[in-house]
């Protein structure tokens, strides 16, 4: 008698879909993310096009764009909540807040009551809803899979939140070159209607006590001073810190002007822009995703955020479009696997019960951003986006090649 038996997955695709499949409240946890995410993307990049549609500044775009970062600086807030409070509720209201805002902005739009104040308050709002919250949704993922499998499931979470990046952002642009951008609004903030049903089964269990309301200024300093006296993980956010001063505001911030002055491709280029960006963040996660329980995270952590570097230095001066998007697909990789292993290390590198806290002192670091995009636009007012791209390229490539020369416990890091 011969026995059927399913056809057995190539390793990799085992190691990238193992989480997914194998995990329930994981899977359902990740379509929420998906779905979130999309709405956040999508109405990112259509609020800074209407910032630079109204005032034709760059340094306008680029506060716009900080206002939407700056909630990061709650990151300490956010890790602390992560340790406390029932995660996935936690998360249900932050993306019902995200809906509203969106109809709001939305209403403005439709109506052409829309001034550049409400883009900045919108944005903050929105930033409100995703930013702080990521150690919500990294110490979940952990907790619904594993310390051996929190990496894939990172890098599935991040192929799933960047493959948002590349679909909506260029349907975005495409409605706002057609249709206007009312109608690109209303289709982005529609993704947010599935985004808190998936959660609703997801089980939060807990281990060990709470502490009580009072400890909360002690534990967030213990994490603060756990951070700086371990060496890998200080070298990890002096990273952070470079990356986000040196190599983000580009991303988030001025693609509309390269789109629209370097360019002149318009609202259609900037959603291939950045959709092309999104494809490379994507490759990269699935082949992190791919590789299962590897053991150089801190190295790829490290050359990962060299290419980004590299990247987007190459991109500013390709002096072409479609050289200039092969280029953002390559800074897209790099910054992929610089996103994916630096909560992967960050949280390997930290005790169970302190994860959130430690993951809010990362979000301190990335909070660098707002205030960097500032200093970023001025820059550009003043010598030009894309002169200020490749020297911020350049120098986020090199001092992070002598970051790690001298940091061998972050490279290291398994």
């Amino acid at each position: 008698m011969r026995l059927l038996t399913a056809p057995a997955r190539h390793p990799l695709v085992a190691n990238t879909l193992e989480s997914l499949l194998a995990y329930p409240d994981f899977r359902a946890l990740w379509l929420s993310t998906l779905f979130a995410w999309s709405a956040w993307w999508g109405q990112n990049v259509v609020l800074i096009w209407l910032a630079f549609d109204i005032t034709r500044s760059e340094f306008a775009v680029s506060a716009a764009a900080a206002a939407g970062l700056t909630p990061m600086l709650l990151g300490p807030v956010g890790g602390l909540l992560a340790d406390r409070l029932h995660r996935p509720r936690l998360l249900i209201g932050a993306q019902s807040l995200g809906l509203a805002t969106g109809v709001v902005i939305a209403s403005l739009v439709t109506l052409d009551r829309a001034e550049y104040w409400h883009i900045v308050v919108a944005t903050a709002l929105l930033g409100l809803t995703t930013q702080p919250l990521m150690p919500t949704r990294f110490t979940l993922t952990i907790d619904l899979v594993g310390e051996r499998r929190v990496s894939s499931a990172n890098a599935v979470t991040t192929a799933g939140m960047l493959g948002s990046r590349m679909v909506v952002p260029a349907a975005a642009g495409a409605l706002i070159a057609t249709f206007g951008a009312d109608v690109a609004l209303w289709f982005c903030l529609a993704w947010y209607l599935p985004a808190s049903w998936p959660l609703l089964r997801v089980q939060d269990a807990r281990r060990g006590p709470r502490s009580a309301v009072t400890a909360a200024p002690a534990e967030i300093a213990h994490g603060f001073r756990y951070a700086v006296t371990n060496p890998a993980l200080r070298a990890l956010l002096l990273v952070t810190v470079l990356a986000n001063m040196l190599g983000w505001p580009v991303v988030l911030g001025f693609l509309p002007v390269f789109a629209e002055e370097v360019f002149d491709v318009g609202a259609a280029g900037l959603g291939l822009i950045v959709g092309v960006h999104g494809l490379g963040a994507l490759t990269a996660a699935l082949a992190i995703a791919s590789w299962g329980d590897f053991h150089w995270k801190g190295m790829l952590y490290l050359m990962a955020t060299v290419l980004f570097g590299l990247g987007l230095a190459a991109f500013a001066v390709s002096g072409g479009f479609a050289l200039a998007l092969l280029l953002i697909f390559f800074a897209g990789l790099g910054g992929s696997g610089f996103g994916v292993m630096q909560s992967t290390v960050t949280m390997l590198l930290s005790p169970p019960e302190a994860r959130g806290r430690l993951l809010g002192v990362l979000m301190i670091s990335i909070g660098v951003l707002p205030g960097a995009t500032l200093v970023q636009g001025a820059a550009a007012s003043s010598l030009g986006v894309v002169t200020t791209t490749a020297i911020s390229g350049l120098l986020l490539a090199a001092l992070t090649i002598a970051i790690t020369a001298v940091s061998p416990e972050l490279r290291r890091a398994r």
